[in-house]
């Protein structure tokens, strides 16, 4: 008899772990949440000129056309890690930046007087955006 309360408590727990598991993403915090939060920013905000890929052909009525995104590292032979802080000026735009194209918006300046977000709030849809980012890269 006592085996079998064993054997039952098992069987319900390895359910409950395993409904948890099954009906919840990446854990809140981790660089997958990051990176999924990161996706559905880049489609709303980034893939009408990227496109949905981020890595357009040809995107019509743009002056300079966009850049893959999804070969960022292969752009930089050489680096061990990816460029967060660079990547992360470019997209925010609010200093300016050598060799890029202005044609994209300063999404830093729209966050902070259209949406009305502080820098930490605006640092954090920076940070999902590169985490989505990294995870792209070929």
């Amino acid at each position: 008899m006592n085996n079998l309360k064993t054997i039952f408590s098992w069987m319900l727990g390895s359910l409950l772990l395993l409904a948890v598991s099954c009906q919840s993403g990446p854990p809140k915090n981790s660089r997958a949440a990051q990176s999924e939060k990161g996706k559905a920013f880049f489609m709303s905000h980034c893939a009408s000129c990227h496109g949905p890929n981020a890595n357009p052909d040809r995107i019509a009525n743009l002056k300079t056309p966009p850049p893959d995104l999804t070969k960022i590292m292969e752009r930089r032979k050489g680096l061990a890690t990816f460029p967060v802080a660079e990547i992360a000026s470019y997209i925010d735009g609010r200093k300016d930046v050598q060799l890029h194209s202005r044609d994209m918006p300063a999404w830093g300046k729209y966050f902070a007087d259209e949406e009305k977000l502080t820098n930490d709030e605006i640092k954090g849809k920076m940070g999902e955006l590169i985490a989505y980012l990294m995870s792209i890269q070929k």
